[in-house]
């Protein structure tokens, strides 16, 4: 298995391991995994291809890095300001249909979509100038993806697209001045509040998906109940992901801050603006594939059901 988390980070350290623990014991030892770090096996973009190859049996990485293949997981990975719960996601994925869609269109490429995984939030910037005003993203190159590069470049930045492993250095180096990288646990992790020292939010998207795939033929000649001990590990894995991460990110601030990290919030009227562009550019951006078209009406179907519920009640 080849992750896109690595060296420093908890999911790495403590929750990859224990994903491997609880597959070899529910499965009576018959499965086992080695883990390898980003970029060990192959690019981190290329996972997908190479699970399907089987140069690796295993991937855990991020639905946005599949876009190239399949434009519609830019829309799964997430949309800004849609959900406001891991709750809501997991009704999204499991109830109203996105993980059927997702192992539906992994087939065609020889893939086993294994599951969603939920982090805790995304969206939110680290730069090494200050942001304030969505005006400051102005001349900037930043590091991102999905619908929230649209909306930098509406502001004038320039978008640059590099796998995790390399923002401290393209960072530290000027090859980008900015990033959004996760949650502010994941800033930190990464370190890049080592070479950028201004840290702007909100974040946009609640819980984005990772995910977790493998190889269609070797999971397809799995036994059964094996085949369920990947499916429902991953799914144990998605909630441990987010519960640990909201916690390290709540004592993130606090260490960002002792860093010499400045925090900054923008001010409601930009937020507004935010939300405004990107139910404006979703349906520009969207594509007129069929996987895509689906997906979107998962999302808006999903969207509509939960808004009958009052907000607070």
């Amino acid at each position: 298995m080849q992750s896109f988390l690595g060296a420093g980070t908890v999911e790495w350290e403590r929750l990859v391991p224990r994903f491997i623990q609880r597959v070899n014991q529910m499965s009576g030892g018959r499965i086992q995994i080695t883990p390898f770090p980003p970029g060990a096996l192959v690019p981190t973009f290329d996972m997908l291809d190479a699970v399907g190859r089987r140069v690796v049996d295993i991937g855990y990485g991020s639905q946005l890095y599949w876009r190239g293949r399949f434009p519609f997981t830019q829309w799964s990975w997430g949309v800004p300001f849609a959900f406001r719960s891991v709750e809501q996601y997991d009704y999204l994925w499991f109830e109203g249909g996105m993980t059927d869609l997702v192992r539906e269109a992994f087939t065609t490429v020889g893939v086993q979509f294994l599951g969603p995984v939920y982090s805790d939030d995304w969206g939110s910037t680290i730069s090494r100038r200050p942001i304030r005003r969505l005006e400051d993203f102005r001349g900037m190159k930043v590091r991102t993806g999905g619908i929230a590069g649209e909306i930098w470049k509406n502001f004038g930045a320039s978008i640059v697209t590099i796998p995790g492993e390399e923002m401290y250095t393209a960072m530290s180096t000027g090859v980008i001045d900015a990033a959004n990288w996760g949650s502010p646990y994941g800033m930190m992790a990464a370190k890049l509040h080592e070479v950028g020292k201004f840290y702007t939010g909100p974040s946009l998207i609640h819980a984005d998906a990772e995910d977790m795939f493998m190889n269609k033929a070797a999971f397809d000649a799995l036994p059964k109940d094996l085949q369920d001990v990947m499916t429902l590990a991953v799914r144990v894995y998605a909630l441990e992901r987010y519960a640990f991460a909201i916690g390290e990110s709540a004592r993130a601030f606090d260490k960002l801050k002792a860093a010499g990290v400045e925090i900054i919030v923008l001010p409601p009227e930009d937020v507004q603006r935010i939300r405004t562009m990107s139910d404006e550019l979703l349906p520009r951006l969207a594509g007129d594939d069929d996987y895509t078209k689906r997906a979107l009406k998962i999302i808006n179907d999903t969207r509509t059901l939960l808004a009958q519920r009052p907000a607070d009640f």
